[in-house]
Protein backbone atom coordinates (compact mmCIF):
# COMPACT_ATOMS: atom_id res chain seq x y z
CA UNK A 1 0.00 0.00 0.00
CA UNK A 2 2.61 2.18 0.69
CA UNK A 3 4.58 1.66 -2.53
CA UNK A 4 1.06 2.50 -4.10
CA UNK A 5 0.61 5.36 -2.59
CA UNK A 6 3.86 7.04 -3.22
CA UNK A 7 3.12 5.65 -6.89
CA UNK A 8 0.32 7.89 -6.90
CA UNK A 9 2.11 11.04 -5.69
CA UNK A 10 4.22 11.16 -8.28
CA UNK A 11 2.09 10.73 -11.00
CA UNK A 12 0.15 13.35 -9.11
CA UNK A 13 3.03 15.83 -9.07
CA UNK A 14 3.98 16.03 -12.62
CA UNK A 15 6.40 18.97 -13.14
CA UNK A 16 5.46 20.55 -10.22
CA UNK A 17 7.89 19.85 -6.82
CA UNK A 18 4.50 19.00 -4.85
CA UNK A 19 0.93 17.99 -6.08
CA UNK A 20 -2.44 19.44 -5.05
CA UNK A 21 -5.08 18.26 -2.95
CA UNK A 22 -7.34 18.58 -5.74
CA UNK A 23 -5.69 15.60 -7.57
CA UNK A 24 -6.54 13.10 -4.91
CA UNK A 25 -9.57 11.13 -6.02
CA UNK A 26 -10.76 8.52 -3.16
CA UNK A 27 -12.94 6.63 -5.55
CA UNK A 28 -9.45 6.01 -7.58
CA UNK A 29 -7.62 5.21 -4.46
CA UNK A 30 -9.93 3.26 -2.09
CA UNK A 31 -8.51 0.88 -1.35
CA UNK A 32 -5.90 3.10 0.16
CA UNK A 33 -8.32 5.95 1.29
CA UNK A 34 -9.62 3.66 4.26
CA UNK A 35 -6.41 3.77 5.40
CA UNK A 36 -5.24 7.52 4.73
CA UNK A 37 -5.13 10.56 6.53
CA UNK A 38 -4.57 14.44 6.16
CA UNK A 39 -3.05 16.54 8.30
CA UNK A 40 -3.22 20.77 7.88
CA UNK A 41 -0.17 22.60 8.80
CA UNK A 42 -0.51 26.30 7.46
CA UNK A 43 -0.38 28.10 10.45
CA UNK A 44 -0.26 24.35 12.47
CA UNK A 45 3.39 23.58 11.49
CA UNK A 46 4.20 22.75 15.03
CA UNK A 47 0.83 20.55 15.51
CA UNK A 48 -0.98 20.06 12.81
CA UNK A 49 -4.40 19.62 12.70
CA UNK A 50 -6.22 16.36 11.82
CA UNK A 51 -8.80 17.21 9.00
CA UNK A 52 -9.21 13.26 7.59
CA UNK A 53 -9.28 10.05 8.84
CA UNK A 54 -9.77 6.79 6.72
CA UNK A 55 -12.21 4.39 8.32
CA UNK A 56 -9.89 1.59 8.93
CA UNK A 57 -8.29 4.34 10.95
CA UNK A 58 -10.76 4.87 13.00
CA UNK A 59 -10.73 0.78 14.10
CA UNK A 60 -7.70 1.71 15.87
CA UNK A 61 -8.74 4.83 17.65
CA UNK A 62 -10.61 5.00 20.51
CA UNK A 63 -12.58 8.30 19.76
CA UNK A 64 -13.14 10.36 17.08
CA UNK A 65 -10.16 12.54 15.80
CA UNK A 66 -10.94 14.82 12.98
CA UNK A 67 -10.10 18.58 13.60
CA UNK A 68 -8.21 17.30 16.30
CA UNK A 69 -4.62 18.71 16.86
CA UNK A 70 -2.19 15.86 16.55
CA UNK A 71 -1.29 16.23 20.09
CA UNK A 72 -4.39 15.28 21.14
CA UNK A 73 -4.77 12.20 19.24
CA UNK A 74 -5.16 9.35 21.81
CA UNK A 75 -1.97 7.93 23.01
CA UNK A 76 -1.15 4.47 21.98
CA UNK A 77 -2.89 4.69 18.69
CA UNK A 78 -1.78 4.10 15.01
CA UNK A 79 -2.00 7.50 13.84
CA UNK A 80 0.01 9.02 16.94
CA UNK A 81 2.68 6.48 15.29
CA UNK A 82 1.79 7.00 11.71
CA UNK A 83 2.46 10.36 12.26
CA UNK A 84 4.78 11.04 14.73
CA UNK A 85 7.52 11.69 12.21
CA UNK A 86 5.52 14.70 10.17
CA UNK A 87 8.24 17.14 11.15
CA UNK A 88 11.00 15.48 8.77
CA UNK A 89 8.82 15.69 5.42
CA UNK A 90 8.56 19.14 6.32
CA UNK A 91 12.27 19.62 6.86
CA UNK A 92 13.32 17.92 4.21
CA UNK A 93 10.09 18.24 1.75
CA UNK A 94 10.30 14.36 0.84
CA UNK A 95 7.87 11.34 0.91
CA UNK A 96 9.41 9.50 3.99
CA UNK A 97 7.74 5.62 5.11
CA UNK A 98 8.82 4.06 8.80
CA UNK A 99 7.27 1.26 9.97
CA UNK A 100 7.20 0.25 13.43
CA UNK A 101 5.31 -1.52 16.48
CA UNK A 102 3.48 -0.54 19.51
CA UNK A 103 1.14 -1.47 22.07
CA UNK A 104 -2.54 -0.56 21.50
CA UNK A 105 -4.32 1.55 24.15
CA UNK A 106 -6.18 -2.02 24.62
CA UNK A 107 -2.96 -4.08 25.15
CA UNK A 108 -2.91 -5.57 21.83
CA UNK A 109 0.72 -5.38 19.98
CA UNK A 110 0.61 -3.79 16.24
CA UNK A 111 2.97 -4.04 13.60
CA UNK A 112 2.56 -1.08 10.79
CA UNK A 113 4.05 0.26 8.29
CA UNK A 114 3.45 4.09 7.36
CA UNK A 115 3.64 7.12 4.66
CA UNK A 116 3.92 10.90 4.77
CA UNK A 117 3.66 12.87 1.41
CA UNK A 118 4.21 16.11 1.20
CA UNK A 119 1.02 18.26 -0.32
CA UNK A 120 1.05 21.80 -2.13
CA UNK A 121 -1.75 24.55 -2.98
CA UNK A 122 0.73 26.21 -5.09
CA UNK A 123 2.98 23.52 -6.04
CA UNK A 124 6.12 24.49 -4.91
CA UNK A 125 5.51 24.88 -1.19
CA UNK A 126 4.37 22.42 1.09
CA UNK A 127 0.57 23.11 2.51
CA UNK A 128 -0.35 20.00 4.20
CA UNK A 129 0.20 16.35 4.14
CA UNK A 130 -0.83 12.90 2.98
CA UNK A 131 -0.58 9.94 4.83
CA UNK A 132 -1.44 6.46 4.91
CA UNK A 133 -0.17 2.75 7.26
CA UNK A 134 -1.50 -0.49 7.15
CA UNK A 135 -1.16 -2.72 10.10
CA UNK A 136 -1.74 -5.90 11.85
CA UNK A 137 -2.26 -6.93 15.48
CA UNK A 138 0.23 -9.93 16.62
CA UNK A 139 -0.11 -12.00 20.08
CA UNK A 140 2.28 -9.94 22.39
CA UNK A 141 5.54 -11.33 23.28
Amino acid sequence: MVLRLLSYWREWCGDAAYPSFTQVDPTRMAEIWDYSFVLDIVGHEDNPIVRTVGSEFQNYLPQTVRDCALTDVPAASLIEHAASYYHEILDRGVPISRGGEFIKYDGMKVLYRSIILPMSDDGSSVSGLLGAANCREVPSD
